[in-house]
């Protein structure tokens, strides 16, 4: 057996005393080696844990009211799953985000490029953006009767952002609310106002013709009242005839209603025909003010990719389109105050009402731990000191069998 060898088949517990000794004896001398590694390897543990440790920031951002605001929307608040679905399809993509960042500005934005990395990898950034509705399966399982009139709509969105600083996360995770709330009512006014104008040309065509056809009636009923005038200027004695007279027409004869009946009928005909004319015209003058107002709100969708931008944009074009307009007729009035309360309503429901009520956090501690990574790293480089150190005096020992 040699005597520098520290492990020994005897069993003897002197010579397991002696051969501690001289691993003791082998560290010690190995001791700045030892530490040198050691300190290595815990500095290398702490500096990378706070490299790769993130900061996790949350938030819950409510809906304010049912979205999109329309008065047949029964659904209660929130947004049913179908429209949700076809919301989230926009807002997730990395297209649309790159244009609101482009639109707003933000390229330069902490955090911007994390973001524009989540919306482009695999899982996307739908991981961070969770929607949250008024009861889960389990909520569904403890209620025996679910409420009357209740719905599961979409309610809210729960958000969680990493980041390598707490204000940053912080930051993205407000970002990201206002993001997907600017996103939604951009969806929702572009459908809305590439289609009216096309709605409103299809209406103002119906509308057209619909007096056309009002103005032959009424010609029609004012040559059957002079008509009638006339047979009772020929017969005076028909006015005596009685009025509730029935009309019936049988092989061999024919009965109608006296003249007098029929020219008073021929009347209120007229009289109904030439309202439906007012009315259709009134329509009609609404119709074209409708017509320019969402002609210009269209170039103004078409000029920005911002939803908040669209909203708050509607106001002065509704201004434009009034400026020299006649507001003390009735008829303009009522189409100004009608667009007037949409927007304030919209405002209310898609900018105010819908908002963070909880959160955005600021993180305080990292998810790195780095008194529990120090400790880590510590116990991992004594070790790997120990097996370099008795590498090293192993290979001494054994250099010249291995290379004679």
């Amino acid at each position: 057996m040699q005597k520098d060898s520290f492990i020994t088949q005897n069993r003897d517990p002197q010579v397991l005393e002696i051969s501690l000794l001289d691993v003791l004896a082998t560290i010690w001398r190995s001791r700045w080696m030892v530490l040198i590694v050691t300190s290595l390897v815990a500095i290398c543990g702490v500096v990378g844990a706070l490299y790769v440790g993130k900061y996790r920031s949350e938030g819950f951002f409510q809906f304010g009211g049912a979205i999109p605001t329309k008065e047949y929307n029964a659904g209660g608040s929130g947004i049913t799953l179908s429209d949700y679905k076809r919301f989230a399809a926009s807002y997730t993509t990395s297209e649309r985000f790159a244009e609101y960042v482009q639109d707003k500005k933000l390229d330069s934005a902490a955090g911007i490029d994390d973001l524009r990395k989540a919306f482009v990898s695999r899982g996307g950034i739908a991981k961070s953006i969770e929607p949250v509705y008024p009861f889960t399966k389990l909520d569904a399982k403890n209620l025996m009767d679910q409420p009357k009139d209740s719905s599961n709509n979409v309610i809210g969105l729960q958000i969680n952002v990493e980041s390598a600083n707490s204000q940053t996360a912080q930051q993205m995770v407000g970002f990201l609310g206002h993001y997907v709330m600017d996103s939604i009512v951009y969806l929702i006014y572009s459908d809305t106002l590439r289609f009216k104008q096309s709605e409103i040309s299809a209406k103002l065509i119906r509308l057209d013709n619909s007096i056309i056809y009002n103005k032959e009636k009424l010609e029609e009923y004012r040559r059957k009242g002079a008509d009638l005038k006339q047979i009772l200027t020929r017969y005076p004695s028909s006015s005596n005839q009685q009025s509730q007279q029935v009309v019936s027409v049988t092989e061999d004869s024919a009965r109608y209603l006296s003249p007098v009946t029929q020219l008073v009928t021929t009347e209120v005909q007229t009289s109904e025909a030439n309202e439906l004319i007012v009315k259709t015209k009134r329509e009609q003058q609404q119709a074209i003010l409708l017509q320019e107002y969402y002609k210009n709100a269209k170039a103004l969708l078409e000029s920005t990719k911002s939803g908040e931008t669209v909203l708050r944009g509607l106001e002065p074009v509704k201004d434009r389109v009034f400026k020299d307009k006649n507001l003390d007729d009735e008829v303009v009035k009522e189409v100004y105050n009608v667009i007037t309360m949409d927007n304030q309503n919209a405002i209310n429901v898609y900018l105010e009402k819908s908002r963070f009520i909880a959160g955005p956090t600021l993180p305080s501690r990292s998810s790195s731990r780095p008194a529990l990574v120090l400790a880590g790293s510590l116990i991992f480089g004594l070790f790997l000191s120990m097996i370099l150190v008795f590498g090293r005096n192993w290979w001494r020992e054994n250099k010249t069998k291995i290379c004679g």
